[in-house]
């Protein structure tokens, strides 16, 4: 048996189609890593996670990832682990930011929706992308700036909806593929925005809190970029990559100062639909629609 296989890219979905992926006898290793943790050792151009029962997932220098996989593993959670936190170190060692965040365009504006798992990014994604809105991106969303404009990359062909989710928005289950086999998520296709890039306009900072409505309030300042740099996917990986905190930062910089932001809190069990609304009805004052 060969040490190692090019993996078809049509049987492991990856979204980025110049990075040369291998399935792998032998693990790889990370020499000297700056950042270790539990599941993670990082340098500024090597990165490898070491995963339970799924297997090791090595990635390096923004081209190339090498799988070492555990016999047992399942297409759908290798995938999880591929898209998820490899991607993001992919996209880390580019040095092209990586925001945890979910995209659509609204009124020809770009909007993104951020916070922690379970605010709601993904869900009021799809609500919007339902109701005639083009999709962009979901979960990660890579920046870039470019003459002081922040542009989403825009990659993304499927959204990850858990079941309660789908229910609320009336969408079956039935023929969706499960992120994992032991979770009810499942990725809901949707259709690819046409071109590779798409001006960010607004960022929402979604969070879940105790108040029976939804409050809603501009940020400003300095406050905006040091909120927004907890929402960089997988910032844990900037200890072991000092080159990309200044960069980083003047992308956050950039991305702040021409761009709305708002802070979003809703109650946790509030209707995704009704959450929806009081989002378009307060974009709907700055970005009109036909």
């Amino acid at each position: 048996m060969k040490d190692s296989i090019t993996a078809p890219q049509q049987y492991y979905k990856f979204p980025l189609t110049d990075v040369k992926i291998e399935i792998s006898n032998n693990i790889k290793e990370v020499e000297d890593p700056l950042y270790v943790d539990d599941f993670y050792r990082v340098t500024q151009n090597e990165f490898l996670m070491e995963v339970d029962d799924v297997g090791t997932f090595y990635a390096a220098n923004g081209n190339f990832i090498s799988i070492c996989l555990n016999e047992q593993a399942k297409r759908e959670t290798i995938e999880l682990y591929l898209n998820g936190s490899t991607y993001g170190a992919i996209l880390h060692q580019r040095k092209i930011m990586p925001m945890h965040g979910s995209c659509f365009v609204y009124g020809n504006k770009g909007i993104m929706f951020c916070g922690d798992s379970g605010a709601g990014k993904s869900s009021l994604t799809a609500a919007f992308v339902l109701d005639n809105n083009e999709f962009l991106t979901d979960d990660i969303t890579p920046i870039i700036i470019k003459n002081n404009q922040a542009l989403i990359w825009t990659m993304s062909d499927r959204i990850k909806l858990w079941e309660d989710s789908l229910k609320q928005l009336s969408q079956s289950k039935e023929s969706l593929r499960k992120i994992d086999p032991e979770t009810e998520k499942f990725y809901f296709p949707l259709a690819s925005y046409t071109k590779s890039h798409f001006t960010l306009d607004h960022i929402f900072l979604l969070d879940i809190h105790d108040n029976p409505s939804i409050s809603i309030k501009e940020m400003d300042g300095v406050e905006k970029i040091m909120t927004f740099r907890k929402e960089i996917y997988r910032l844990e990986y900037m200890f072991g990559m000092p080159e990309n905190e200044p960069s980083f930062f003047n992308n956050l910089t950039a991305m702040c100062n021409f761009t709305k932001v708002t802070k979003l809190s809703r109650p946790k069990h509030i209707p995704i639909q009704q959450t929806q609304q009081a989002i378009a009805d307060y974009l709907d004052k700055f970005y009109k629609t036909d």
